[in-house]
Order: C-alpha cells, then structure tokens, then sequence
C-alpha cells in the first residue's frame, strides 16, 4: 500500500469527523475545526479601546517575609497623567529578572492601564533595584514564594479590587506558573507565554544530551540585563545601592547546572510541571512551533494542567520562535493570517479581572504550518490525529513493515549538525533562527524518505521514534531530524528529537502514546555490537507535507554546535579540573523489518 493510498484509507475511516468540520478549503489564517462540538468564536480578538487617557507610574519596595525587599513598578490609570485616577482596579504582575523597565518578557503596563487595569512589574530577588542575589535562585521555590507574597501585597492595596493576573514570557511565564504553584488566594488567572514545563528536559539537556549552544548562551544573559537596572526613586537609592552589593555577592548560575549533567531534585523542583496539581487559576499557554522551550513545553503544560475539572485551560501555539515571527529573531519568516496575541492576552484577563463577557474560544488553537491556517480543538493532540508508524526500510519510509530483516549502517561524523547553527534553541537566548537548507546535511547519517505525495500529509501532535541500534561504542547519540522535500529538492526542517544512549530508561508511567519518557537520571553504557530498542521523543509539530512533496527523516549522531557530543564532568568547589570527555566517532547500524522494525510514529491529522 503506497503512503497516499494510506493516508485516503485514514481520511475515509474518519469520515464522519471530517464531514463534521466541512469540505471547504479554507484560506490563510481561517479556523479548522477537527470535532463539530468545539466551541469557536469566529471574530478574533481585539484590544477594545483605552478607558483613560493617560497613566502614572509609581516605584515601590515591597519587603518580603525574610527582609529582602523587591522592586517594583506600577503603571496606574490617570485622568490627568499626575495623580491615580479614584476607584479600584485589577492587577496584572509580572516579575523578570531582566530589569523591570526594560523589555524582557514583560508586558507593556500602559496598555493595561490604560484599559482599566494596574500593570505591576517587579525585578526578581536579586536583580535590578531588587535586593538578594541569585544562589540557586532561578525558578526556585524561594522565588515562587516571592511571587505570591508579590501577589498578595498588591491584592491587598486600596487602590486594588483584590484581583491579581500575571502576563509575560519566557522567565517572566515561568515565574507565573511558580508562583500559582503557591496558590496565592488572590490569583485570578494567569497567561504564561513560551515556557518550559521541564527545567531538565525542555531546557538543559535534550534526551540527556546537553544543550550547549543555548546553555552558553543563557548564563551569559542570566542576570546581566537585571543587573544594571536600578531604582529612580531618591527614596529608593539607598536600597538600590543595598542590592547592587548584595546581588554581586552570588555564585554563578553556571556552576547549579554544570554540576547536575543527569535529572535530580534540583531541577525537579525548578520545573513548573511538578506543581501543576497545585495550580488552580484559569490558564491560557501561549507558545510556538519554532521556540525552543515552549514547542515542547506548552503541549506537556497543557497536558498536565488540562484535567482540572471546571477550571478553563487554553493552549494556543503560533508559527514563531521564543521572539516571535520576523526580524530581527526569525528574519526569513513571518507567516500570514496570526492572530494579535496581545489582544488574546488582554481578552483572557480582563473575563477574569474586569468580569467582561467574552466569546467561547476552543481549548486549543494551533497553527498549522505549510497549510498558514488555524486548528481549533478541544484537546492535544487533536480528536482526529491517528498515531501511525511509518517504517524505515533501505532509505525509504512506508507503512507497510519490510517483511524480511536488514540493516544500514554510518559512521558517525563530528562536523554533523552545523546546518542548524542558528536553531529555535539558540533564539531562546541572543541568537536569531535562521534555519537553513537540510542539503547541507545530505552525507551525515542515514535519510529515509516517502514516496512522492499526491495530497497533503498533516502532521499534528507528539511524534516519536522506536529505532532498533547498534553501536560501535558504549555510547553513542541519536539525533532525529524530520524535513519537508520540495521538488527542487530543497530540505526543510519540521522537528527534532534526541537521546543519549546511555539515558534510554524509561519511565512507563509516565509515557504515552508519541511521548516517551525517560528517567534521565541512571545514564547506562551501551555494550558495542548489541542491538538495543530505543523509544526517541521527537518534538511535537503543526505541519502540512504539501502535495509534490516528501516527508524525510534522517538519523545522525552529531548535531554541533547546538547539543554537546561529550559528558561534561564539573565540580563547583575545584572548576579547574572540570573535564569534557568527547563521545568517540563510531559506526552505529540500524535494524529495519524483521520482529523487531524500526519506525516513526507519526500524529497524522486527516481534515486538512
């Protein structure tokens, strides 16, 4: 059976679902419902115009329950730009460590305040005019239990209603996911934007393989832009003063991860995900197909938070990185038809803060790449997503199981990888994404590739791989890399996965279906020359295979200078003597057809 023939069977089973959500063909930016009882609204949202006409700000030190005080600035409403326009308003808080008057992550405190709403944003304990420093102190449950007194200080003002919400991304999402972890009394609803669920997993290391390019990258920025903001209120002076001294005083955040290459309680207690039975606040999730935290982060956020019965969780993910879409992060990219997601924000809080009616929006919203349009559903992955494995046999990828056994074999390459130099992990940090021509990656590892399609291939959800391996070494990497084949030849990247060899435990618990989960935290040599089963988590897409074109997956083991090929063996009290001990180059073989096939198992969504 041919992959097309396949992919019609799969539409034809699913009949009724597709009849469901309409035959038409819908155009940039349109809604696609994949169950006919989702709820959508079909205007998009909007900002709804100022109710004041200007604002005024205020710097206040707020003391925390041990002392240390933290910085804060509050935009208010004003009828004359002077004085605190009379009555009491909401609140929306965001806390950086990138300096509150900068532009890291926070929101912009006018446009709420000027709609009726306090916008608060405050530098984290040891940073800007804050005092403290960061020992340990990034996501830590000390800094959650800032946040919620942060909340419960402002909540409780007279010039507040008593209702708090948090806005903002990337460090100033994730501080909102830890401080709800707290359940602050006060905390009405909260719009964290591209996050991580895992500190470990979405952010150090990926299938245990450490996250060089990005980890180099984000201790550089840690701290820095936050330690030049100050305080400018002469009141204020003595404390920024105070904090400048203190925050000089910290360790560097390098050495907490350096010293941690496997999954332990430290980053445990770092990770949103692991407070996600205590959040009990309405959420909306926004994240992106090409950021590098939150492509895997929000659909695992929404997963765990989702199952709070009569509390609404929304994930939205739009095409862009952890900067957004165009220059000067995604110069080569900037899709049409996305929705204003300032206005969603503003949407999602005010029904929370202000009481303002608002249309039913669907759980989930995602944007589906190559097709430029919408997917409203009411789960993730969605209703009609089939998991189905496609198998690797002799360079090309079918559904039909190769019906005697064989293998294939490379060497592994340490100059593999560079085509994706300038990756969503990078972006995360300082550097833009600009993702290149997988040509160039065309003599690294294994490629296996569909026939030609004659329709679309909609790919919508978490994939994975069950490769059968052997290795030359007693260690090895296994990079999967999945593109999109135009006729020209060129080579478009959709996702990534990765694992460690020596870190293929799993945890069945915690699996699912397209999500494998693994322990990370007993890496165990491989014996060379033995075939071992693999389970790859590769990170979940929205992506339309157009017509003409051919879905790819290559195997490599090298992917520089984004994932360290090496251990890295690192001791705080005595870094002189840290080691890099790189992976050896090696052959590794993969197994194809037989009792044990290799596959990819792919979400592949029929109603586009």
């Amino acid at each position: 059976m041919s992959a097309v023939t396949s992919i019609r069977a799969s539409v034809l089973a699913l009949g009724l679902l597709v009849a469901a959500c309409g035959s038409s063909a819908p155009g940039p930016g349109s809604q696609v419902a994949s169950a006919a009882d989702v709820p959508i609204a079909d205007e998009p949202a909007t900002l709804p115009p100022p109710t004041y006409a200007q604002t005024v700000s205020q710097e206040i030190a707020v003391a925390m329950a041990d002392g240390v005080r933290i910085a804060t600035t509050a935009t208010f409403p004003s009828l004359d730009g002077s004085t605190i326009a009379p009555g009491q308003f909401p609140v929306v808080l965001s806390i950086t460590p990138y300096s509150r008057n900068g532009v890291g992550g926070a929101p912009d405190r006018s446009l709420f305040a000027t709609r009726g709403i306090i916008g608060v944003t405050a530098d984290t304990r040891g940073t800007g005019g804050s005092e403290g420093n960061l020992d340990e102190n990034y996501f830590s449950p000390l800094e959650a239990r800032d946040g919620a007194e942060l909340i419960e200080y402002f909540a409780t003002q007279p010039y507040s209603s008593g209702k708090v919400g948090m806005a903002g991304g990337s460090y100033v999402g994730i501080t909102q996911l830890m401080a709800a972890g707290q359940r602050p009394p006060h905390l009405s609803a909260i719009v964290p934007q591209v996050v991580i669920s895992d500190l470990y997993r979405d952010g150090y290391a990926h299938g245990g393989i450490p996250n060089i390019f990005f980890d180099a990258q984000y201790i550089l920025v840690q701290g820095g832009p936050g330690i030049f903001g100050t305080n400018e209120d002469p009141s204020l002076i003595q404390m920024s003063v105070l904090g400048k001294i203190q925050q000089l005083t910290g360790t560097p955040i390098a050495f907490d991860y350096l010293e941690r290459p496997n999954d332990d309680p430290f980053y445990a207690e770092r990770s949103p995900i692991t407070y996600a039975n205590q959040i009990d606040v309405p959420v909306l999730l926004i994240g992106g197909w090409r950021d590098g935290l939150s492509q895997r982060g929000g659909p695992e956020m929404y997963h765990a938070l989702a199952s709070r019965p009569g509390v609404e969780t929304r994930m939205y993910m739009d095409p862009c990185t952890h900067k957004g879409c165009g220059a000067p992060f995604y110069p080569l990219h900037d899709p049409p038809g996305q929705d204003d997601e300032a206005a969603m924000i503003f949407e999602f809080l005010a029904k929370y803060l202000l009481d303002t009616p608002t249309p039913a929006r669907s759980p989930v919203r995602v944007y589906v790449q190559g097709a430029n349009q919408y997917l409203n559903d009411t789960q993730w992955p969605p209703h009609a997503t089939q998991f189905t494995k496609m198998y690797l046999d002799q360079s090309h990828l079918g559904f039909v199981a190769p019906a005697s056994a064989s293998s294939e074999s490379y060497f592994t390459n340490p100059a593999a990888g560079l085509s994706m130099t300038f990756d969503q992990y990078g972006t995360v940090a300082i550097s833009p994404y600009i993702p290149t021509d997988q040509r160039l990656e065309d003599a690294q590892g294994l490629t296996f590739r569909t026939d030609v399609l004659d329709a679309p291939l909609s790919l919508i959800g978490p994939l994975s791989m069950h490769l059968v391996a052997t290795s030359g070494a007693n260690d090895t990497d296994w990079i999967v890399k999945l593109a999109d084949v135009a006729p020209s030849g060129a080579e478009t990247l959709i996702t990534n996965g990765y694992l460690r060899a020596s870190h293929r435990e799993l945890d069945p618990a915690k699996s699912r279906e397209g999500v494998p989960y693994h322990t990370h935290v007993n890496p165990t040599p491989i014996e060379p020359g033995k075939a071992i089963p693999y389970e790859i988590e590769i990170w979940p897409t929205a992506y339309q295979v157009a017509a003409g074109h051919q879905l790819q997956v290559r195997i490599t083991s090298y992917d520089v200078p984004t994932h360290a090929p090496a251990y890295i063996y690192f001791n705080r009290n005595d870094p002189a003597a840290t080691q890099v001990v790189p992976l050896l180059p090696t052959t590794n073989t993969l197994s194809e057809g037989g009792d044990d096939p290799s596959f990819v198992l792919l979400p592949i969504h029929p109603s586009l």
